[in-house]
């Protein structure tokens, strides 16, 4: 079975990935979501619209690894934090928080994207220097909600609280969160719509809620339910 290795990056990095490919051997696309492809003796490189990089073949890891030394990008200890189960009518709500070197966590995307969550988990907890989860089980939201809580307060406390655990440690860090702004306490949190898809360790963070939500016996219904993902 061929080898592979995959980068994640952001559409401003497309340039610099594509003269980093320029000097393998370009190859010719086979699909609209294809950026460019290139060849070298160990391994084949496609790098995406969306600035993920796939590397086949059994050099993968040298050559994906010569592509980051390329790139040169400096280490950037980021708290990302991402949530799951939001909008599910059973189950808990799980809001995770990973911190580590975006670098290191360059194979993590959003797990909605991810096949194999167990799996890309312990590529998380290999290569993070933390993970926070909690999971608010679904009796938990019932009771904040019937005392006038709705899910967008409580997912901004959480998420206030897990930053809180960092400050004070005299650590450079900046926290990232996927989805639109919230009234969070924290006025220096950055919040990134899609950044699950976009910032590898707020990816790594989807990956850590998925995983922990797929393992949950909580399976009771919420009884405050409603069909919405991003209530008011």
């Amino acid at each position: 079975m061929a080898q592979q290795k995959v980068l994640n990056f952001g559409k401003s990095d497309i340039p610099e990935l594509r003269k980093i490919l320029e000097g393998m051997q370009p190859q010719q696309v086979t699909a609209d979501s294809m950026e460019m492809r290139a060849k070298t003796p160990a391994a084949s490189v496609t790098l995406f619209k969306s600035g993920k990089i796939v590397v086949q073949g059994l050099g993968s890891e040298e050559v994906a690894g010569g592509i980051l030394k390329q790139m040169n990008k400096k280490p950037e200890i980021v708290l990302g934090i991402d949530e799951t189960g939001r909008g599910e009518l059973k189950g808990p709500m799980v809001i995770a928080g990973v911190l580590g070197d975006s670098n290191n966590l360059r194979e993590l995307r959003d797990s909605k994207k991810t096949s194999k969550i167990s799996e890309k988990e312990k590529i998380v907890t290999k290569n993070s220097l933390c993970q926070v989860v909690v999971a608010l089980n679904a009796e938990m939201i019932d009771i904040l909600r019937s005392n006038g809580k709705n899910l967008n307060e409580i997912e901004a406390v959480v998420i206030d609280k897990i930053s809180e655990m960092f400050s004070g440690l005299d650590l450079d860090v900046k926290v990232k969160v996927d989805g639109s702004a919230m009234k969070t306490k924290n006025r220096k949190i950055e919040f990134i719509v899609k950044g699950d898809d976009i910032e590898p360790v707020i990816g790594a963070a989807s990956v850590i809620a998925k995983n922990y939500r797929d393992n949950s016996s909580d399976s009771k219904e919420r009884k405050t339910w409603k069909n919405s993902t991003r209530e008011k």
